[in-house]
């Protein structure tokens, strides 16, 4: 098997000339020429140790060793093909380009500005004709195949733009000699200026640029500050010369200031001069009347009204002239297509962090990408959201800074990305120029817009625009004129990801607008509009919570969890207007669906403690509420619960809602019976739901959950199933609660003894949240991997534990101590005893410790447990080792689990006896 070559590569592309009109002629014919081109082409390449990478239609991509081999390969392709009898299409005139640098290699492929190298030579030769870099013609100098020659063509510019390039043609006996002058910049009609670096990326807009001029007459490329479409469009320009007998010229309108130069700027361009007595648009039509010719209108923005008067005007007199324009905004002219360049793909894709590496390596040639800082680059391309303008400052700076220190300054952007090209306008210098340029030519109205809406975290509607920028005569239909304003001059995006539309800026962006936001001084009034205006959203949807709808619930604020942050981080927090955040944490009804369940519980113990600014004892007791489930769901004892249930109580009997003294009433019960106290659990059960036609469906449901599983702790498995089957009734199929009950009956299923119905029942719960992406996953897991190991299925309990504990480390939920004491019964059954009753002493410290009772499947597993290490240690070792595990730390506790499960693998792997 062929070898790929890494490091420095010689890369060796070939295509065939005007295929396409061979196609056209004789389709059968070609199929079974190219069939034969192939194979020559393949197995010279194959003979010199090459690896083709790429084949597309007739082109080859292959890279080799070394150049010698790849010049001994092109030499084998040219021969073989003068060998071959191609009359039948007419001949089949193959170029082939050599050249050789370094090159990324990613998954059997190639990437980098190689690449792009010697895909631009390919460009420039004619059929039969091996041309050669500079670099690859050092490489030959004394290494040259037998019989090969090199003939020197001169430099030219190719279509990369970037430095012209010293280009060889490779000879050899019996091959052709004499071709015509290559398509070079300077064989062709253009101004298109010389770049010090190389195009990296676009390669997708790129060919949609080629296909959209061939439809249309005018294609505008817009985008934002710095994303590169002057670079992009003459970069299509040399693209598309070749279609143009009469060039493509670039008119570049960023140094006008006044509007009325534009046709002057053509003029110019163009060297057309002025007629007495005649007006200067009228000369210019003339001359351009019969052209066949590309015009790139650069940086309209700042003139576009006379553009949008010039340009019509040549399109109509100019039937075979086509224009590409670059702005901030659309042209809206008769005809136009727009195409939005938006940032560089950033990881997992790759143009991003290429276009990093390349101006990194330009700026210091020690640079390189590796396994050390790619996931780093990859951080700060992500941070710079894709900006080509501002990747190019921050890579700059590798002359100063290693990748690591730019990531932990990239909080002081604006200040960091300064000092670009000294060549390139002032503007382009600096993010925060790039984006001035912007701002400056917003009107009044668009301007107060625009800094208002950095308030928005990750996006926004257009009902959440106009609450909280708008002003009093601002109605829906006007913040939509603004709004869609602002989208066409780049500085926002519109997505559609469902029925709404919504809107968000990009981070650079964002960061610039909250610093008008502050110079402006409306920081605050508009941060307290934004808090106000969440809490009222959340308050909102409370049907849907009464009604039971989590998925609903959760689909509808999901979008809005940075909005929801950010109103909690300025009123709870902050302490500006904490009622206002207050409020919305009391209506915020499943928060651990919408976030960890970490950071609810960070939210609702900071509210817990704002007893002064309580907007109500109904907001009060809901925030003691989730409190209380937060603490229990992250694993705080009954004990440590105790308070904050009874206080709960109090609040909700003052704040006088029949929902919520029943839901406080029930979750005091819940840690009674966590406690094994069923008297006190039962009695507080029984009053939470004395009147249950006063109460909605989810408080209904809430408390029938919690005494049903009282039920099944205690053994009165026919009560629970009853409780169960009308909790289940309450419930909509493929909800959270769903799951939550299909667990529940799990559990019921196997405490009257059916592991196998509790097995499948379980399956069906963790089908819900895996649909649902749920926090309660991790819990599934776990009941599926008790059930397997009450059927002897280690292989199944094994893949469960190990999803379990990772979902439990990733949530820190409540579930640690029985994934491990799992794992330690996993242990046992297949003779790790060391690690099983260490494991073993850890859990039934932490039960006692916290005063908390074994549900039902964990008591079976821990009896079963604890039967197996009693066989297999005396009294006097077991009572030692098990004290030995108490004195574990968590992480001494996973590391033993750890071993385990190697244990189980290689136990899995070992033959087994007959």
């Amino acid at each position: 098997m062929t070898i790929r070559p890494s490091g420095t590569v010689a890369f060796l592309f070939t295509d065939v000339e005007a295929s396409t009109q061979r196609w056209e002629r004789n389709p059968g014919a070609m199929a079974a020429a190219l069939a034969r081109h192939d194979a020559l082409v393949r197995e010279a390449i194959e003979a010199q140790g090459g690896y083709v990478f790429k084949a597309m239609g007739d082109a080859f991509c292959a890279a080799f060793p070394t150049a010698s081999h790849a010049a001994e390969a092109a030499l084998r392709i040219a021969r073989a093909l003068l060998d071959e009898d191609f009359s039948a299409v007419g001949g089949m005139p193959v170029r082939m380009a050599i050249h050789a640098g370094d090159a990324e290699e990613r998954d059997g492929d190639y990437f980098g500005p190689t690449l792009n190298r010697v895909a631009r030579l390919l460009d420039v030769g004619h059929g039969g004709q091996v041309l050669v870099s500079g670099t690859g013609a050092d490489l030959l100098h004394d290494a040259m195949p037998s019989g090969g020659t090199l003939r020197d063509l001169g430099s030219h510019r190719l279509k990369d733009l970037a430095r012209g390039e010293r280009v060889y043609q490779l000879g050899g006996i019996g091959l052709p000699e004499s071709f015509p002058a290559l398509r070079s910049l300077e064989q062709m009609p253009n101004n298109l200026p010389s770049q010090v670096t190389s195009f990296v990326g676009r390669e997708n807009e790129l060919r949609e640029i080629d296909e959209l001029i061939a439809e249309h007459r005018l294609v505008t490329l817009v985008g934002t500050a710095g994303s590169g479409k002057t670079r992009c469009a003459i970069q299509a320009g040399a693209e598309l010369l070749e279609r143009f007998d009469d060039g493509v010229w670039l008119v570049e309108l960023a140094p006008l200031s006044d509007p009325a130069l534009v046709t002057a700027a053509v003029a110019q361009t163009l060297r057309v001069k002025e007629t007495p007595a005649r007006p200067l648009i009228d000369t210019l039509l003339a001359h351009l009347e019969r052209r066949r010719m590309l015009l790139i209108f650069d940086n309209c923005e700042h003139v576009i009204e006379e553009v949008r008067r010039v340009v019509p005007a040549i399109l109509r007199a100019c039937p075979n002239l086509r224009i590409v324009a670059t702005s901030r905004e659309s042209l809206n002219i008769a005809g136009e297509r727009v195409l939005r360049l938006g940032s560089l793909p950033v990881p997992p894709e790759h143009d991003a962090v290429d276009l990093f590496a390349d101006r990194a390596l330009a700026a210091y040639g020690a640079f390189s990408l590796g396994d050390e800082n790619a996931a780093v680059v990859g951080e700060i391309v992500t941070r710079l959201d894709g900006i080509p303008l501002a990747i190019e400052l921050a890579a700059a700076r590798v002359r100063v800074l290693s990748p690591h220190q730019l990531l932990e300054r990239l909080n002081e952007r604006f200040r960091l990305l300064t000092g670009g090209d000294r060549s390139a306008l002032p503007r382009q210098q600096t993010l925060r120029a790039a984006i001035d340029w912007s701002f400056d030519l917003l009107d009044e109205r668009e301007r107060t817009l625009f800094r208002r809406l950095s308030v928005f975290s990750g996006g926004w509607t257009l009902p959440a625009a106009v609450a909280v920028c708008g002003e009093t005569e601002l109605d829906e239909w006007e913040m939509l004129d603004a709004l869609s304003s602002l989208v066409d001059k780049s500085l926002v995006i519109a997505d559609s990801p469902g029925t709404e539309r919504r809107y968000r800026m990009l981070y650079s962006i964002r960061e610039y607008a909250i610093e008008r936001l502050a110079a402006a001084r409306e920081t605050e009034a508009i941060a307290a509009a934004h808090a106000r205006y969440y809490s009222d959203f959340v308050r909102e949807l409370r049907p849907l919570v009464r009604d039971l709808e989590d998925v609903r619930w959760r689909r509808a604020l999901s979008a809005d969890l940075d909005n929801i942050r950010a109103a909690i981080d300025w009123t709870v927090f902050a302490g500006h207007e904490p009622e206002v955040g207050l409020s919305l944490l009391a209506e915020l009804e499943w928060p651990e669906l919408l976030t960890s369940p970490h950071e609810s519980l960070r939210w609702f113990e900071r509210a817990a403690a704002l007893n002064a600014a309580m907007p109500s004892e109904l907001a009060h007791a809901r925030i003691l509420r989730h409190h209380l489930l937060l603490s229990r769901l992250l694993g705080r004892s009954p004990a440590e619960s105790d308070a904050t249930a009874r206080r709960a109580v109090e609040v909700a009997r003052a704040a006088r809602d029949a929902d919520e003294v029943a839901r406080a009433l029930a979750n005091l019960g819940g840690n009674y019976r966590d406690a094994a106290r069923f008297d006190e659990a039962e009695r507080a059960l029984i009053e939470a739901y004395a009147a249950p036609e006063a109460l909605s469906r989810i408080t209904r449901n809430a408390v029938l959950r919690i005494w049903a599983v009282t039920d099944l702790q205690r053994g009165d498995l026919g009560l629970a199933r009853q409780r169960f089957s009308e909790v289940a009734r309450l419930e909509r199929p493929g909800s959270e609660a769903h799951g939550s009950a299909l667990l529940n009956l799990g559990e019921l299923h196997f405490a009257a003894g059916d592991a196998q119905a509790a097995r499948e029942t379980a399956r069906r719960a963790k089908d819900t949240y895996s649909a649902l992406d749920s926090v309660y996953l991790g819990l599934a897991r776990l009941n599926l991997a008790a059930y397997a190991l009450a059927l002897d299925d280690v292989a199944e309990a094994r893949s469960e534990l190990r999803d379990a504990l990772a979902l439990q480390r990733r949530s820190r939920s409540a579930w640690l101590y029985p994934v491990l004491e799992y794992h330690a019964l996993l242990g046992a059954l297949l003779g790790d005893h060391g690690h099983a009753v260490v494991l073993a002493g850890f859990t039934d410290a932490h039960y006692a410790s916290r005063g908390e009772v074994r549900q039902r499947t964990e008591k079976h597993a821990w009896d079963r447990l604890v039967q197996i290490l009693q066989a297999n240690y005396s009294g006097e070792e077991l009572a030692a080792h098990l004290r030995a595990g108490a004195d574990l730390a968590d992480e001494q506790a996973l590391e033993h689990a750890e071993a385990i499960h190697q244990y189980t693998i290689a136990a899995a792997a070992r033959p087994q006896e007959d």
